[in-house]
């Protein structure tokens, strides 16, 4: 435990660093970023349309046309979820980074940031 501690190393998810993206969106459209960082997978709702599946500790990339999004993401046999309007940008990142909070199994925690 000791040399855990030293090296800086946590397994927590809670603190767990979001995935490097590598992505350009298409010419005239931007990209919503799902980056799963909890230990189930997720279905991805882009405008009540299921565009797939993201993986525990995975990342999905979704490019789109420009513009406000509805998105909900629902844990795949869980109870957990999440609904917003997202801004998707022409040219950028809308990365939605979704982590679970300890103790509660109704909700992601989730942030948005832009790249």
């Amino acid at each position: 435990a000791m040399l855990i501690w030293v090296c800086g190393c946590d397994w927590n998810d809670e603190n767990h660093d979001e995935h490097d993206v590598d992505h350009v969106p298409p010419a005239g459209q931007g990209a919503l970023v799902v980056d799963n960082l909890t230990d189930s997978d997720a279905d991805v709702f882009v405008d009540g349309v299921n565009k797939g599946r993201v993986g525990d500790d995975s990342v999905r990339v979704f490019d789109l046309a420009p513009g406000v999004y509805r998105v909900v993401l629902n844990e795949d046999d869980g109870d957990r979820d999440y609904r917003a309007d997202i801004d998707v940008l022409e040219g950028r990142l809308s990365v939605l980074e979704v982590r679970t909070v300890s103790g509660d199994f109704d909700d992601y925690s989730v942030s948005l940031h832009f790249d």
